[in-house]
């Protein structure tokens, strides 16, 4: 396990030192391809593992991504504060829709 840490934080980074030594369309498209990347994961996490199939996944992604892009363009706030701001609605929709489906049951659900 200590092996893994190792690894990923030893490609990450790797990755950040390329980072300024590539053409800004490979930053956008590696960017783009962890982007979908992680999309995928969670919902292989979710119906692969779980056999559930939701679109409050792919919801929560789209409130995020919007909120991000909301907070960088017309309030002006820089990256990290809109990344965080992300984190913080979607997690406060997240909690929303979870405290409703949490009294659903059978096929509802």
């Amino acid at each position: 396990m200590r092996k893994r840490l190792l690894f990923f934080l030893f490609l990450g980074w790797i990755l950040l030192l390329v980072g300024d030594r590539v053409d800004e369309l490979r930053v956008y498209q590696g960017a783009t391809l962890a982007m979908y990347t992680i999309g995928l994961a969670s919902i292989v996490l979710l119906t692969g593992y779980s056999g559930q199939v939701s679109l409050g996944n792919g919801a929560l992604m789209a409130v995020g991504g919007y909120s991000a892009a909301l907070s960088l363009t017309k309030w002006g706030a820089p990256f990290w504060l809109s990344f965080f701001v992300a984190i913080v609605v979607a997690a406060f929709f997240g909690a929303v829709l979870g405290f409703a489906a949490a009294r659903l049951s059978g096929p509802y659900l």
